[in-house]
């Protein structure tokens, strides 16, 4: 442990002196293609299936390895409200599916034709879609049920290969849907509902001859995690995608960036590094992390420096999450706030933090600030990830990106552009 937390410093050390150094042009605002070593790291991409089915024909060849399809419910005991026509009819505690999954399957599959290695698995739960895994952790014959629904839904879909479990999170929900949930015992549920998916989807890869994934999305919190047990659900996880990311947000009680490398502090937790200590003393191989980066970014008004105390959520115009004040998409920080030189435009400057190794946008005037992942940023994240021998890098969402993300991620963990 003392070896591989010695070895994060180090790299650390390393990052920052690369900070400014010559890059790769980054801010080109256009997908690139790649050309993938066969062993190169995960780069992995959310494609959420509220947006049109055409972003997957769309994606660059050799850009991409992973895909995590957003989000799949879950029938029954917890469902969402919204869900009610989706479920009708179907029994409690199974998958909900719809013509929508039978199109993405089919988008899926033509993907596949020029990228053979790509891995797309079917992400189910999310912030407001994990109640029912409330329900069916802690009882033996509901995550049978649950596990033979997933079994079916892949047998059926074959652009898909695997699952993964978004249970936001285990031992509290924090009352998303406005019912309170959560106990002790989630975190043993947690790790039986895991196993219990690994022997499912082997059997059926003993039916048909393929090999399918079991993943899951964490909040790398620590009061979190320490309550799950990791020593045995990462036995039968393939891969675990931190959510590094929203460290910072209309929640939190200041300003910052919300999607950092390296913590503000020493005793802090909001960082990518502090989330890999976190996951490796709960017992996770760091070779099965997938390291988070975020497509998007969040505002704040009254900032009169960097993590200002008592800042409020600021009033941009919500286009990176569905309904939530402050938040913007990537996209649209570069074109109306960055720039094409990534210097800031109307009044922002871009900042690098180098306690943070993180880039934000501030306006001294209006005191606004956002805190965002620049394709700077995500370039030392992903060679960071590297380094520490992590399994590579993932992004939420595909849709808010201009192309620069994506192809900082590659860029980091060493994928070459295609001529």
């Amino acid at each position: 442990m003392r070896h591989l937390l010695l070895s994060l410093s180090l790299s650390l050390t390393l990052i920052a002196s690369q900070a400014f150094a010559a890059t790769p042009k980054l801010f080109t605002g256009q997908p690139q293609a790649f050309e993938r070593a066969p062993n190169a790291p995960i780069v992995g991409v959310y494609v959420p299936n509220w947006e049109p089915v055409e972003e997957v024909d769309q994606i660059k060849t050799g850009s991409i390895s992973h895909i995590l399809y957003a989000f799949m419910r879950i029938c029954g005991p917890g469902q969402r409200p919204m869900d009610e026509a989706l479920c009708a009819g179907r029994p409690e505690f199974t998958l909900g599916v719809s013509e929508k999954e039978a199109q993405f399957d089919a988008a899926f599959m033509r993907l596949k034709q020029r990228m053979p290695q790509l891995k797309v698995v079917a992400s189910v739960g999310g912030w407001a879609g994990s109640d029912s895994f409330f329900y069916i952790a802690n009882d033996a014959a509901k995550r049978t049920t649950f596990a033979a629904s997933v079994v079916e839904f892949l047998r059926t879909h074959p652009g898909f290969d695997g699952v993964d479990i978004d249970w936001e999170h285990p031992g509290n929900n924090g009352a998303a849907n406005g019912v309170q949930l959560g106990s002790p015992a989630d975190g043993q549920g947690y790790a039986d509902l895991m196993t219990d998916l690994r022997a499912a989807v082997d059997g059926l890869g003993r039916e048909n001859g393929r090999t399918y994934l079991v993943t899951t999305a964490v909040n790398t919190a620590g009061h979190i995690i320490k309550g799950i047990n990791f020593r045995q659900a990462s036995r039968a996880l393939d891969l675990i995608f931190m959510m590094t990311y929203d460290f910072y947000g209309g929640w939190s009680d200041k300003a910052g960036a919300h999607s950092a490398l390296a913590s503000s502090s020493p005793e802090a937790e909001d960082s990518l590094m502090a989330g890999v200590s976190t996951m490796v003393r709960a017992g996770v191989p760091a070779a099965k992390l997938v390291a988070g980066m975020a497509m998007y970014g969040r505002g704040f008004a009254g900032v009169k420096q960097h993590q200002s105390v008592n800042a409020k959520t600021g009033d941009f115009p919500s286009d990176g999450i569905k309904g939530e004040a402050g938040t913007a998409s990537y996209k649209r920080i570069a074109e109306q706030w960055l720039g094409p030189e990534g210097r800031g435009r109307g009044g922002f400057v871009a900042r690098f933090d180098k306690v943070t190794q993180a880039w934000s946008l501030w306006n001294d005037k209006t005191a606004d600030f956002i805190g965002y992942d620049d394709p700077r940023s995500v370039l030392l994240k992903a060679q960071y990830a590297k380094r520490a021998g992590l399994a590579g890098v993932f992004a939420w969402e595909l849709s808010q990106d201009n192309g620069d993300i994506l192809n900082a991620m590659n860029l980091g963990v060493g994928n070459k552009p295609s001529r």
